[in-house]
């Protein structure tokens, strides 16, 4: 599998790619606690996959009782790559599955309670100039970098935030 838009398609190496892109590196052995519902045989040909395709690379190796435990982290230039305009289409499509993918995972769940988790949709279109949209868009950036950068405690949970930008009809 060569193709990476058909690679980064994939729901479960999005999830990857989702928590590399956070967590910076990591172990086959600590995504398998973080991604329990996938079974580790499943976990690991799709770690081999993104592997294989460059997508990630091993950063360093932990030696574990004779054997050796890869270091996973993201290979952001072959990432950077796809992100041309004549994948742009794709690239949204895969963007919109992995949301729609993690929607559908939580909904299937015995125990979604949406009020509870917080979970929200919403579509608001901006009248804005190009001056006060990048303002705006600069106020978002430093906004969630200010709260993606918070450490991992007992109180908190991870939580998925996704922004889509397009032009409007309206």
């Amino acid at each position: 599998m060569n193709d990476l838009n058909q690679i980064l398609l994939n729901p479960i190496r999005m999830r990857i790619i989702q928590h590399l892109a956070t967590h910076k590196t990591i172990t086959a052995g600590e995504l398998i606690s973080v991604m329990d519902d996938v079974p580790r045989t499943t976990l690991y040909r799709h770690i081999n996959t993104l592997v294989k395709s460059g997508i990630l690379t091993v950063v360093s190796e932990n030696k574990i009782r004779g054997t050796v435990e890869n270091v996973y982290a993201l290979n952001i230039n072959v990432l950077s790559s796809e992100n041309t305009l004549e994948n742009a289409t794709r690239n949204a499509f895969g963007f919109l599955m992995k949301i729609y993918a993690d929607f559908d995972r939580y909904f299937s769940t015995k125990d979604a309670d949406p009020q509870k988790d917080r979970v929200f949709l919403n579509n608001s279109v901006l009248l804005l100039s190009d001056d006060e949209y990048d303002d705006f868009l600069k106020e978002l950036k430093q906004l969630i970098i200010k709260y993606m950068n918070k450490e991992a405690s007992n109180l908190r949970r991870s939580r998925s935030f996704s922004v889509i930008s397009s032009p409007s009809d309206e």
